[in-house]
């Protein structure tokens, strides 16, 4: 779902009232000092050799806090613009360890991933403020319909698994299906974004 914070009504950073303009650039901002501590803590975890047990807690620690900090950010938005570099910061820091955590298991996907990540939350806010796409009432309606059946087949999944030791066929394993699946998946995700950035601009217009 969209996020919550960006769907209130609480649009000012102190006493100053919020822009569209001005939340694209913050946007770009934290999107990019997300990216630089992700890549930062992903090669500074495998230079220095840390064990999986260290990745697994520094990963848990930054997690925690992180949303911490979004509950904090959410119950008491004008917190937002002192937390807003913090929660960045620790949000880049997970992923990165989150990515040399799996590197260990799968080395030539974690840097693919870390590295799609942030483009695609780049790409989404370019898309969205060049006008290219549009977010209109069908376009929700229609991420989250695609979210809700993504969910239940997500459900269908987890117990045939537990109940038959089994999955769904083509759906989950290395087939082209499989990838077509987990492409539309990460679309409809990455099409959230994009509510968001409607939110902000619907709840700008007010303010």
């Amino acid at each position: 779902m969209a996020n919550p914070i960006v769907s209130r009504t609480e649009l000012l950073a102190g006493d100053v009232p919020m822009t569209v303009n001005g939340v694209v650039k913050k946007t770009a901002l934290l999107l990019g000092i997300s990216a630089v501590s992700g890549f930062g803590m992903f090669f500074f975890a495998l230079m220095s050799g840390m064990s999986s047990g260290v990745l697994m807690g520094l990963a848990v620690v930054a997690m925690l806090v992180t949303m911490g900090l979004g509950l904090a950010t959410a119950f008491k938005p004008h917190l937002a613009k002192t937390l807003a570099v913090p929660y960045a910061l620790l949000e880049g820091v997970f992923i990165g360890v989150a990515s040399a955590f799996a590197f260990y298991k799968a080395p030539s996907v974690p840097l693919l991933a870390l590295s799609a990540t942030f483009v695609t939350g780049a790409v989404m806010l370019t898309l969205y403020t060049t006008g290219i796409i549009k977010v209109t009432e069908k376009f929700r309606s229609l991420v989250v319909s695609a979210s809700i059946a993504i969910m239940i087949v997500y459900a269908i999944q987890w117990i045939m698994s537990l109940v038959f030791g089994s999955s769904i066929p083509h759906l989950f394993g290395g087939g082209m299906i499989a990838i077509g699946f987990s492409v539309f998946t990460t679309l409809i995700a990455s099409f959230f974004l994009l509510i968001d950035f409607k939110n902000i601009e619907d709840g700008a217009m007010y303010v």
